[in-house]
């Protein structure tokens, strides 16, 4: 086949490309430095440290524990499969961030899967949770939801493969989450606002995200109860 037909075919369907996919094509053509290099470069800070303002805050505690107090304005992108891949599509390749995690053998496997995508030289410092973490995330009432979803802003934060595919709730707002930094301004906040994913790893990412940006009216995260709300999508 010819070469745009070739591309056309290559490219057809394929899932969102991370921020950092373009970084890492021109760190491979020159070669990318030690590994082992940059994972001793990272800086770690006491909890007592003072952080700077306006500094990205990355949280990779399970959600449950950054529900129940976390830094104002800090994204909870957990630790797991994939962790380095969402970093990686939700923060800029020029962005410095400070890394947290909830101990020091957690902190060591979270640097170490950043710097496999050649992100660590963008990390400001890492460190454990500090006594600062006050600000704690909105419970929602899962039964008026399930009775009323009209009285929410549902968003729809799945890739647009999957939301192309159908939705659970027909009247959602969907907004990726790799994009959704840059479109949280396209959420109205005349009702409360519902989040969801697949599973609920991505939504406890956006809810953070969106949380930190809009602060008129409680921000909720649906979690994993969409999977049980997904089987009677025909009745909400």
């Amino acid at each position: 086949m010819d070469e745009l037909t070739f591309v056309k075919t290559l490219t057809t369907d394929q899932p969102f490309v991370p921020k950092y996919f373009p970084v890492d094509v021109e760190i491979n053509k020159k070669g990318a430095g030690s590994f082992h290099d940059g994972i001793d470069g990272v800086l770690r800070i006491s909890n007592n440290f003072p952080l700077e303002k306006n500094t990205t805050m990355i949280d990779t505690r399970h959600a449950p524990a950054f529900r129940n107090g976390h830094i104002k304005g800090a994204i909870n992108l957990q630790d797991g499969d994939h962790f380095e891949t969402w970093l990686g599509a939700i923060i800029n390749p020029d962005e410095q961030f400070y890394l947290i995690a909830a101990n020091d053998e957690d902190l060591d496997t979270v640097i170490e899967k950043i710097a496999k995508i050649g992100y660590e030289q963008h990390i400001k410092a890492a460190l454990l949770p500090p006594a600062t973490m006050t600000i704690k995330s909105s419970e929602m009432d899962l039964n008026d939801f399930k009775s009323s979803p009209e009285k929410y802003t549902i968003v729809d934060v799945r890739n647009h493969g999957e939301t192309e595919e159908g939705l659970v709730f027909g009247h959602a707002l969907t907004v990726p989450l790799p994009e959704l930094r840059e479109r949280v301004s396209e959420i109205p906040t005349d009702k409360p606002i519902v989040v969801h994913c697949a599973a609920g790893y991505r939504s406890a990412a956006a809810v953070s995200i969106i949380s930190a940006k809009i602060t008129t009216v409680p921000v909720y995260d649906l979690g994993e109860a969409v999977i049980e709300i997904g089987n009677l999508k025909s009745e909400v």
